[in-house]
This record gives structure tokens, sequence and C-alpha cells, in this order.
């Protein structure tokens, strides 16, 4: 394979263990801060491991994360690979009003998002 040619793989999740949805009704979101993280360590993996087969993948992003972690964020980019949202603290759309999912979309989104 040349590395010329982008090859998308697969999408990551980037949240860290006590983000994901198993753990909302033992690890309350007001204790996140005072948590410690991996994530940038096990992204920084990833992105060499999918620089090593010249492989791009879609990176679901907590804006949570992205606010603490902006270095990451950008290496991410810079590694060609496309960046998306997954919302700002793991809050499914289902379990929220549309008020809390205009918020959350705010929170992520600089500008006014035409909703």
């Amino acid at each position: 394979m040349t590395p010329a040619r982008i090859r998308n793989a697969m999408t990551v999740d980037v949240e860290d263990y006590f983000q994901v949805s198993a753990f909302a009704n033992h690890i309350p979101r007001e204790s996140w801060s005072s948590l410690s993280c991996r994530v940038e360590v096990n992204i920084d993996r990833i992105l060499a491991l999918l620089d090593e087969d010249c492989t791009k993948a879609t990176f679901f992003t907590l804006g949570w994360i992205a606010d603490r972690y902006p270095a990451m964020v950008k290496r991410i980019v810079a590694g060609g690979h496309e960046l998306a949202s997954h919302g700002w603290g793991h809050c499914r759309v289902s379990d929220q009003e549309p008020h809390e999912f205009r918020n959350d979309i705010i929170q992520v989104v600089p500008e006014k998002p035409h909703l």
C-alpha cells in the first residue's frame, strides 16, 4: 500500500474509562475533573499504530476531553484523521430534553447552531 492512499479503517471514541455509559451510575460527572486521565497516552498509541500503516480513522471526541487536551486534538487532525463530536459530556441524545441537547451542542460548537 502506498502512503498516498488513504484508508479509513475505523472509528475511535475519544473518552476516558470513567466516561463510558457503563459507569454513569457509579462515577458522577462532577468527579471527572478529579480523576486521573489515560486518554492522551492511549490516543497517542492509536495514532502511532495507524500511522505505521498509513491508515486513517474518525475520532469521535468528547468536548470535555477536547477542552482539556487541545494538543491531542491537534495531533489527531495533523495526522490527517477525521475529527467528529461525541457531544460535550457523553449524554445520550435519547436521554436529553430538546433544550438539553441544544445546550450540549452549544458547548461543543462555538457558533450558534441552526436548529
